[in-house]
């Protein structure tokens, strides 16, 4: 299983990597613009979409690497990747009738979950691992300063959100025998938290709407920026236990059409 999604979570990263290469090689020239800087200050709200909340956002890299490589874009693809790959692992397995085979070896329903959720942890780790050290790298390359302590810790943030990501997701995978549902349903609860994050921005007095969703305690800038954050990590993982338990629960139990 590790091999099969190999490739695709490679894919993933490379492509990640080359985005965030092309976004760190125009910071030198960005940060020394003052056009940039007074067009950040003469569209609040756009700036706000983008978490461009310090008057040094395009000053200082660290502000410029949370709202850009860890931006809007980033949570968009890996949101994609952590929904397809769930869905992937359990409810093509039973639409296509290929669950069957792994059932039917020695391992019981509880190994096979164990499984296909390990490799979900382990592609997102990957992911978010290649993303930093990408980063690191090129931050390197071009001379630039990064606070590596803040930087671990909002590594392991993105890791918690999108396992909780991962993890509702493979509840659903595991609750529809339909991919359809499975798709319909995670992608509604992820993009609907995403678009309420992204609201909250807008407006202070919206700013409200960002603790009624996951997303809205992911604040790459706050944490690069020295916010520790320990209480939104737990949350998370807590959540994210809770949904794989359920899943996991679900899955020994359900009449499998296959």
């Amino acid at each position: 299983m590790f091999k099969r999604q190999s490739k695709k979570t490679c894919s993933y990263a490379l492509g990640l990597s080359l985005y965030n290469l092309l976004l760190i090689g125009v910071f030198p020239a960005l940060s020394q613009s003052s056009s940039i800087t007074k067009l950040s200050q003469n569209l609040p709200k756009l700036a706000r979409v983008f978490r461009l909340t310090s008057d040094y956002a395009l000053s200082r890299f660290e502000s410029f690497a949370a709202s850009q490589c860890f931006g809007q874009v980033w949570v968009l693809v890996m949101g994609i990747y952590t929904i397809s790959t769930a869905n992937e692992l359990i409810a093509q397995y039973v639409s296509e009738g290929g669950m069957a085979y792994l059932l039917s070896s020695p391992a019981g329903r509880r190994e096979v979950f164990l499984t296909q959720a390990a490799v979900l942890i382990s592609g997102l780790v990957l992911i978010v691992l290649l993303t930093e050290l990408g980063i690191w790298a090129e931050a390197k390359l071009f001379a630039l300063s990064l606070a590596k302590k803040a930087y671990l810790s909002l590594g392991v943030l993105a890791v918690a959100l999108f396992l909780t990501v991962g993890s509702y997701s493979l509840f659903f995978s595991t609750l529809f025998n339909n991919e359809e549902y499975v798709i319909l349903s995670a992608a509604c609860l992820a993009f609907s938290g995403y678009a309420l994050d992204i609201f909250s921005g807008l407006d202070d007095r919206f700013a409200w709407v960002k603790y009624l969703t996951i997303f809205g305690w992911f604040r790459p800038q706050e944490v690069l920026e020295g916010d520790t954050p320990a209480w939104q990590t737990v949350s998370l993982m807590t959540l994210s236990t809770a949904f794989l338990t359920l899943a996991c629960y679900v899955f020994e139990r359900k009449d499998l059409c296959i």
